[in-house]
């Protein structure tokens, strides 16, 4: 008989926590603190072989309405710490990105001004390459330390072996992305702290705020911007009802809380097909919708 597993919950609500409010259910969450709880967990060929989704903070993930059938992992514990180095940080792949920028301000680190902005976890930004303002995590990683399920071992590899590019990072299949080591450049806290309020400035102006909202739904086409195709694409309709483009930006949505998720993806392509019957291009999504 198997051992009751404290740390797995059933049926996770992910609209509970998601910051869409939206989202079906994950039917096996395991919320891992240590190294070892992996290789425990992924000892049993049962669960290595299910379907596997790793969750952050859920700021830009949608699953839909039938829910995940499978493991969920949330990392948490250790995963969730900052540790200066002699010559780089580690990052856990849990922290939060505004965290990270908040706690190398206060150690005058500069450079990660731009994750103040950033609703999401370093695991998430490393899996995505997340950025803005000109800035991508990609120029600030070293290496990342990932767990692999297949061989039930923790693996590095440095960035100059991995293929980041826009929006694309860390992807490698079957595995788990436990922490980051970033380069570490000081600089004047006082000027460190002006740029961080700059940026929180810029997006408190042109996105949305205090609504359930993703962040960017689309990445922007090469020599294009997402916005504006989308603005020339569609109609006042899209600014009105319970899911609706934002009138401060055009790449983001907003939408009712408990909305189903079902309604969320045929609205985001619907927006799709505008655009493409109207430009001849199809708009590849930033927000990960699961089924």
């Amino acid at each position: 008989m198997k051992q009751e597993n404290k740390n797995l919950v059933t049926n996770y609500s992910s609209a509970k926590y998601s910051w869409l409010k939206s989202g079906g259910k994950i039917s096996h969450l395991y919320k891992i603190h240590k190294q070892n709880n992996l290789i425990n967990l992924f000892n049993d060929n049962e669960i290595r072989e299910k379907s596997l989704l790793v969750i952050g903070n859920l700021s830009n993930t949608l699953i839909k309405d039938e829910g995940f059938n499978g493991i969920g992992i949330k990392l948490g514990g250790d995963f969730t710490t900052v540790q200066i180095k002699t010559d780089h940080m580690l990052v856990g792949a849990a922290v939060l990105d505004n965290y990270l920028s908040k706690f190398c301000y206060q150690n005058a680190i500069s450079g990660y001004e731009f994750l103040y902005t950033i609703p999401g976890t370093v695991g998430g930004n490393i899996f995505m390459n997340a950025g803005c303002y000109n800035q991508e995590i990609k120029d600030k990683l070293i290496s990342v330390i990932f767990f692999d399920i297949n061989d039930n071992k923790v693996y590095e590899k440095s960035i100059n072996e991995l293929k980041f590019d826009y929006r694309v990072g860390f992807q490698k299949k079957n595995t788990i992305i436990l922490y980051g080591k970033f380069k570490i450049t000081h600089g004047y806290q006082k000027n460190i702290k002006n740029l961080m309020l700059e940026y929180d400035n810029i997006r408190n102006q042109t996105q949305p705020q205090k609504v359930n909202c993703c962040g960017s739904i689309f990445k922007n086409p090469i020599n294009y911007s997402a916005w504006k195709l989308i603005k020339s694409s569609i109609d006042d309709s899209f600014y009105e009802g319970p899911i609706k483009l934002s009138k401060i930006h055009s790449n983001f949505f907003e939408n009712e809380a408990n909305i189903s998720a079902n309604s969320i993806v045929s609205f985001i392509s619907n927006i799709q097909k505008k655009v493409k019957d109207k430009h001849k291009i199809l708009l590849e999504r930033e927000l990960r919708i699961i089924d």
